[in-house]
């Protein structure tokens, strides 16, 4: 009787007890397979209590006998159990970043509407009514994307309730997914991508407010880090800190290389060479930082955020989507030709059409983006053949061949053949034209 303050033996297995600082009785059921049930029969009249007690225990045994969860909860206690389970995976460095995501969708979609639902009533009918109440609060049709993050996060309460006994594996309903079709976000050319990045310059001198001041003058080293490194907008860049980034050397050479918390696993990539530059300058805009050379900043294996303004504080996703949306439209630029609007995620689209116009596989582009080749064929097939005319054409083939045959030359400081002019000698290490050096 640990936690009552008294106690009256019913039935062998039946117990009503009291707890401190509560006149109410509480039934406490004890099951064959050693758990333990305890109810509140809402009475302080010990003949009443006695009465629901019992049938407590008749009713726990008839749905034990006919395969039901012994008890059940209510959806909101089932959902609060998984978003602490989450939570503390997430602050032990286990958890997915897709996480925060299940977490946002519990509380402002399942919980609003399933609050005090029991969770083994959560069946096909309870999921089209709750569809339908959905798509008219969000004012029109989910995509398939949305409704799938939706479905992981309410499958994460089920596998709770279902592994506390609150219902039973034949009780989980399927879940459905008739939302709009995902379409390709829109994109940028080179030429309006080089329009955004020279007008990011002075950006930040066209408000008067210090905080939307400060935001912008990240959001243009945020945007050049999506644009030359595909990484995610979102959960994924603004988790970065600076000990994710790091040298990878190979032979005589060194990359930019970035460890990520992606959908659905870490994964490392590859950033362009010319972030070098950029990254330094958004370490610089941290007021507790300081560093004049990039080598010394990755070196630190600093675990602030990459992601913080000159004021101190941590960019978010609602302030950089503000930012770059007012920047768009002073460009006429919110949508394209196609007619599809662009957002911050664009620019991993933009990435990723680059780097298919140079003739990278699906397979190389999917491993940097982590996306699948399912994924990326689905939306870059259709393009690809025009991206890569001159590789289809063979004519690439035939220019690399021509061009390396005009290259190839001796050095003329050791004599030694090498195959391309205005570098440096890999042999004896002078400049062939002092000009390359500059």
């Amino acid at each position: 009787m640990s936690a009552g303050v008294k106690a009256i033996s019913i039935h062998k297995k039946l117990v009503l007890d009291k707890r401190e600082n509560s006149d109410n009785w509480y039934a406490r059921l004890s099951l064959e397979n050693g758990t333990n049930i305890r109810r509140s029969t809402k009475t302080a009249d010990l003949e009443l209590a006695k009465e629901i007690a019992l049938k407590i225990y008749y009713e726990t045994e008839a749905r034990i006998a006919n395969n039901l969860p012994a008890s059940t909860r209510k959806f909101r206690h089932a959902a609060e159990h998984t978003i602490k389970r989450m939570n503390d995976d997430l602050d032990a460095g286990l958890g997915k970043s897709a996480y925060n995501d299940y977490i946002s969708a519990l509380k402002v979609w399942f919980i609003p509407y399933f609050a005090n639902t029991d969770i083994n009533k959560i069946n096909l009918k309870a999921l089209t009514e709750f569809n339908t109440w959905r798509d008219e609060k969000h004012e029109k049709r989910f995509s398939q994307s949305g409704i799938n993050n939706h479905n992981a996060a309410l499958n994460k309460v089920l596998d709770e309730a279902e592994l506390n006994g609150w219902i039973t594996k034949a009780m989980r309903p399927t879940l459905l997914n008739k939302g709009v079709a995902t379409q390709s976000r829109g994109s940028f050319s080179n030429a309006e991508y080089n329009r955004l990045t020279r007008n990011l310059r002075d950006f930040h001198t066209t408000t008067s407010r210090p905080k939307a001041a400060a935001t912008r003058e990240t959001l243009r080293n945020y945007v050049m880090v999506l644009a030359n490194t595909g990484i995610r907008h979102g959960t994924e860049a603004l988790n970065l800190r600076w000990r994710h980034i790091d040298w990878y050397k190979k032979d005589d050479e060194k990359y930019l290389e970035f460890s990520v918390d992606g959908k659905t696993n870490s994964r490392s990539l590859i950033g362009r060479d010319s972030l070098a530059d950029i990254l330094l300058r958004q370490s610089q805009l941290n007021p507790k930082l300081n560093f004049s050379d990039i080598d010394d900043l990755l070196k630190s294996k600093n675990d602030e955020f990459v992601f913080v303004n000159r004021l101190g504080e941590r960019a978010t996703v609602f302030n950089l989507n503000r930012a770059f949306n007012a920047l768009l439209h002073n460009l006429s630029m919110k949508s394209g030709a196609d007619d599809k609007e662009r957002t911050l995620y664009s620019l991993r689209h933009y990435y990723a059409t680059q780097d298919l116009s140079r003739g990278m596989s699906t397979h190389m582009l999917a491993k940097q983006l982590g996306n699948s080749t399912t994924m990326i064929d689905k939306h870059y097939s259709k393009v690809s053949p025009r991206l890569n005319a001159d590789l289809h054409s063979g004519r690439t083939a035939k220019k690399t061949a021509a061009i390396k045959a005009d290259q190839t030359t001796s050095c003329p400081f050791c004599a030694e053949d090498i195959k391309e002019k205005a570098i440096k000698c890999k042999h004896c290490g002078e400049w062939l034209n002092k000009d390359a050096n500059s």
